[in-house]
């Protein structure tokens, strides 16, 4: 069983940096290495450089890692720009278990080739490692943004980590979207469907084996798997198991309404959603897709009740200014729907709904100028919704 904290069973890192850095990948690959080589010979190494490498390298082929991190560490000493003995280095402390030391030597290999994403992903697997929540998350992202130059064991640890990550930082919504993405590349990736039940649930990190919650994340994630495997009957099996077993548990009314509302089941939904407030009272979430489903019944002073509800519990939130400024749309109210609209807008730039909402409510107004630069903000963040 693995959990938050171990490393996925069939990650050999030494084999798979290795593999990854003999690979032609893409062009910029390509680049970073000739520019490191490049580098290597500018520095032209005297005699006793050249045979410690050779030192180094025959350690490491005799399985002495000892041996050869302090060689690695020495020849570093005297030719930091040394791009493949950083590798090598970095790779006999990762796998020596040295996070701290390992993170240093990717680091300065980031550094040296910042084009590469997979000295990022071991750089932000190291982080991991150490606890290193928000440069974990930083890193990992990186590599990803670069997926394609990546290869697919080092890809799929680097997503599995970084939805383990934003667990951490209690952003299960931005697990779950690492953990889908992952189960499309390997769907049976080690720990995913725990992965995935935990994010489901909102929970920190992946319970154990003996924790009372695993049976319960177990089931969330036969739920998760079943509906991204388009097995809609299994999932509302799972979900009512779950519901059945643990009915006070936070998230698996949640989980049930939102699978719900994709089914057009609004009524069944609402039921959900208003179970979820009463047993997770502290939660904003709740009453904000009761909202959604008020504004989709054009329900506009419902849709405002809910909304006011979720922002008396986080008043940060750019969904409830977003429902009650779409309330008010309902009602053709123009100049009230504007104040929560840009509020929404100030929250949160990169939402094309929000600008699409503020379209209508500027044409409603007659201000045409203003609604030419809120399309255009549409149609950006549209764009950049569809390539992430």
């Amino acid at each position: 069983m693995l959990v938050a904290g171990s490393r996925p069973r069939g990650l050999n890192l030494l084999w798979d940096v290795r593999m990854a850095r003999h690979r032609k990948w893409v062009p910029s690959a390509a680049t970073w290495l000739l520019t490191g080589l490049s580098l290597c010979a500018q520095v032209g190494p005297s005699a006793s450089v050249s045979q410690l490498k050779q030192e180094a390298a025959k350690a490491e082929a005799d399985g002495n890692t000892e041996r050869a991190i302090r060689l690695y560490a020495q020849v570093l000493g005297e030719t930091p720009e040394w791009t493949e003995g950083l590798w090598e280095y970095g790779k006999l402390l990762y796998d020596s278990r040295r996070f701290a030391d390992a993170a240093q030597a990717f680091g300065r290999l980031t550094r040296l080739a910042p084009d590469n994403p997979l000295g990022f992903a071991l750089l932000g697997l190291c982080e991991y490692e150490e606890g290193d929540w928000n440069n974990a998350s930083l890193h990992l992202n990186k590599a990803l943004a670069g997926r394609n130059g990546l290869p697919a064991p080092i890809s799929q640890s680097a997503a599995y980590h970084l939805g383990l990550v934003l667990m951490r930082r209690r952003n299960g919504e931005g697990a779950l979207v690492a953990f889908r993405i992952l189960f499309h590349q390997a769907p049976d990736y080690p720990g995913l469907l725990l992965a995935l039940g935990s994010a489901q649930l909102n929970l920190e990190q992946v319970p154990a084996a003996d924790s009372p919650l695993f049976p319960a994340v177990r089931m969330a994630g036969e739920a998760a798997i079943a509906i991204l495997q388009v097995r809609k009957k299994d999932a509302e099996d799972s979900y009512r198991a779950l519901i059945a077993q643990f009915p006070a548990q936070p998230c698996v009314h949640l989980d049930y309404g939102m699978f719900l509302e994709s089914e057009h089941r609004d009524e069944e939904a609402t039921v959900e959603f208003v179970a979820e407030s009463k047993t997770n009272p502290e939660s904003a979430v709740p009453w904000l897709w009761l909202g959604r489903l008020a504004l989709e019944q054009r329900d506009g002073a419902g849709a405002r009740a809910d909304a006011l509800r979720a922002r008396k519990l986080d008043p940060d939130d750019a969904l409830s200014f977003l429902i009650e400024g779409r309330s008010f749309i309902l009602d053709r109210r123009w100049d009230d729907a504007l104040a929560p609209l840009r509020e929404a807008e100030q929250r949160s730039p990169q939402s094309s709904e929000v600008h699409y909402a503020l379209v209508s409510v500027y044409v409603g107004l007659h201000r045409n100028g203003d609604a030419e630069q809120e399309r255009q903000l549409f149609l950006q963040t549209s764009k950049s919704e569809d390539e992430r």
